[in-house]
């Protein structure tokens, strides 16, 4: 490796182009890049779209479904998942599939058409602080390969990485790097940089004595930095190189910060993704050597959990990419057994599981080393089912011996087969048990349903909890908007498509309370005071602009959807989406006055109630009802909307 290199990054080094002072991105060029992103395309590289009508539907990649509900709009440029309530712009499903900031989001769509950024900075105090965090990270990732390949104290991690067999391009493309031997090297160069001590700190690269001093909290030690899915610097691993080393663990990791959750990240994700898409399969190892290893030697399909049990956020990581999972099994790793009993968990998300066991005394990284590639591509093909695993791991601890260890073998299996979703798939897992083992289906069957009945009453508790916590939903629930009546959506859309005349119709014979559905009322008045301020509404800055996601869920859901007065439109044999907006408006305002009319009727009648119950003059209650009731009749006649109360004349 070239150790001097005249201050320049080397060509595809992870950190080319990402270190950068804190900027904000003009309106302008997010505008540009918004219109040079067309959402099929991107949504496409993710979900299998199909054309139906109009629109695109696939399977959401935000929660578990059977039937496609993931609605795409080519014309307006969003989705909805009519499923799960999820629902946005370009930006947003970036944002929502990578777990990433808006900022992040941007730039990313940025790179993928070519558009260069022009930026104006802002005051570092007014930055988001994840973006100050990111940077930190990327600050302390450059320094760190700078230590590895250009001083002489970051020779002996070098020819450690050597060693391991990685390439000096394998070293470049992870930006593999080294923390120098002092209490301070980071915290000085930092100052240098102008980076405030305080954002190292909740970045987890420094901490704070006793008496107020900092120091590095990675100190000669070979890194390994953690990128996020877009391939941003959010945390470090480190390896112990020193024996000297009064650090406990051979490997250390950055301690959680507002931008790393090691639950929510998959180590070398970022590198592998695309292959997990286009291979439509993940493998999944322990750790970081693991993974560079099987990278290098062309395997690159891979990620790795890092040590830590498999989380159900790392499940739904790697659903969003493919639905098959193989876990490399370490048999002498302890952090493998610990992986191993995830495997219920991508069950339940619906993932298809599979099995390598490596031989006694290997892991992938020594496996790869030794033999190449493609003998560890021959391991893949002979990967196991989770349920043939379990009856090794307990033939192996002699549970087949006795018909006790025998009975609690089975019940494990069925335990596991309880997680899925798919019921055929349920019932076809529960046929080769009941082959395998020589038992009767219908015990397995009633033991199958005993434990699906607990995963339900399960499910329903943690959603009770969640629900009056005010937590968000477990990843497999479906969220329920509230019910909005046919009416109050059609006025929605109107205004979304720029109607605003008809809209202007409806309000001249209806009040804002006359609406039932308290979320339209708020949205409806959000969107006029937004047409009051700008003469206009632009959907896009609409959905950006709203933070309370219900809201968003329902502008989306309206903006995809048809109008919904059906009944007039097929009496007309018309199709909804080429209605009239003048009959979308007589439509709402006959539903809306026969909706508060209905409301008078039921007020009415419990104020004569209690006029009877206290002996009170009852006629004018029972006059009011008798005017009520004729004005609803009218109503629903098919003479009201062509008669002139009001109505006519709606020329546009």
């Amino acid at each position: 490796m070239e150790r001097r290199n005249n201050g320049k990054k080397p060509k595809g080094h992870p950190y080319l182009a990402k270190f950068s002072s804190p900027m904000r991105i003009s309106p302008e060029k997010i505008e540009e890049i918004r219109s040079a992103n067309d959402i099929v395309d991107v949504i496409s590289a993710h979900v299998r779209l199909k054309k139906r009508g109009k629109n695109y539907l696939g399977l959401c990649p935000f929660h578990q479904e059977k039937t496609p509900s993931f609605t795409v709009s080519a014309e307006k440029q969003l989705y909805h998942c009519f499923g799960c309530g999820k629902g946005g712009n370009v930006f947003t499903f970036v944002m929502e599939l990578e777990k990433v900031s808006f900022a992040e989001a941007v730039r990313s769509l940025a790179e993928k058409v070519g558009i260069v950024l022009s930026f104006t900075e802002v005051d570092q105090e007014k930055q988001n602080e994840t973006e100050v965090l990111y940077n930190a990270c990327r600050f302390a990732g450059l320094q760190f390969y700078n230590n590895l390949t250009k001083t002489d104290e970051g020779r002996g991690a070098l020819e450690y990485f050597h060693g391991r067999g990685f390439s000096d391009e394998t070293i470049r493309t992870f930006g593999l790097g080294y923390s120098m031997n002092s209490w301070d090297s980071l915290l000085q160069r930092s100052k240098e940089e102008g980076i405030k001590q305080e954002d190292l700190l909740k970045a987890g690269l420094i901490r704070m004595r006793d008496d107020g001093g900092a120091y590095d909290y990675f100190r000669g030690r070979a890194m390994f930095p953690i990128f996020s899915a877009s391939g941003r610097v959010i945390a470090f691993g480190a390896r112990k190189m020193r024996d000297d080393d009064a650090v406990q663990g051979k490997y250390i990791n950055s301690p959680e910060t507002p931008i790393y959750n090691k639950s929510r990240v998959l180590f070398g994700l970022f590198h592998s993704k695309e292959q997990l898409r286009s291979q439509d399969t993940a493998l999944m190892v322990e750790g970081y050597a693991d993974l560079i290893s099987l990278y290098q030697a062309g395997i690159q399909n891979v990620v790795a959990s890092s040590g830590t049990a498999l989380t159900e956020e790392q499940v739904q990581l790697i659903s969003h990419y493919t639905k098959n999972l193989t876990l490399v099994y370490d048999a002498d790793s302890a952090g493998s057994n610990a992986m191993l009993r995830g495997v219920d968990i991508a069950l339940a998300q619906d993932l298809d599981v599979r099995i390598v066991e490596l031989p006694e005394g290997e892991d992938p990284d020594s496996f790869v080393r030794k033999h190449g590639g493609k003998e560890f591509l021959k391991l893949v093909e002979q990967s196991i089912s989770f349920i043939d695993f379990k009856a090794r791991q307990f033939l192996r601890l002699g549970a087949f011996a006795t018909p006790e260890g025998k009975s609690e073998a089975v019940r494990s299996i069925v335990q596991s087969i309880a997680k899925m979703k798919d019921e055929l798939k349920r019932n076809f897992f529960l046929k080769d048990v009941a082959s395998k083992y020589d038992l009767y289906e219908s015990v397995l069957y009633r033991e199958l349903e005993r434990w699906t009945t607990k995963e339900k009453q399960s499910f329903r508790k943690e959603y009770a909890v969640n629900q009056t916590s005010g937590d968000s939903l477990p990843a497999n629930a479906i969220i329920k908007r509230d019910e909005i009546p046919a009416a109050e959506r059609d006025i929605l859309k109107l205004l979304l498509e720029h109607h605003f005349e008809p809209v202007n119709l409806i309000f001249s014979h209806i009040a804002l309370t006359d609406l039932s559905n308290e979320s339209v009322k708020k949205l409806l008045e959000f969107v006029f005071s937004r047409i009051d301020e700008r003469g206009t509404i632009d959907f896009m800055e609409l959905v950006e602009e709203l933070e309370d996601p219900q809201l968003k869920s329902i502008i989306t859901d309206v903006a995809v959807s048809k109008y919904e007065l059906s009944q007039q439109w097929s009496k007309r044999e018309t199709e909804i989406e080429e209605a009239d907006p003048w009959d979308i408006a007589r439509g709402a305002i006959v539903s809306l006055k026969k909706q508060t009319l209905q409301k008078h009727i039921e007020e009415n009648q419990r104020l004569l109630k209690e006029a009877s119950r206290q002996g009170g003059d009852a006629m004018p209650f029972v006059q009011r009802h008798q005017e009520l009731i004729k004005q609803l009749k009218e109503t629903e006649s098919p003479e009201f909307l062509k008669s002139s109360e009001g109505l006519e004349p709606l020329e546009g």
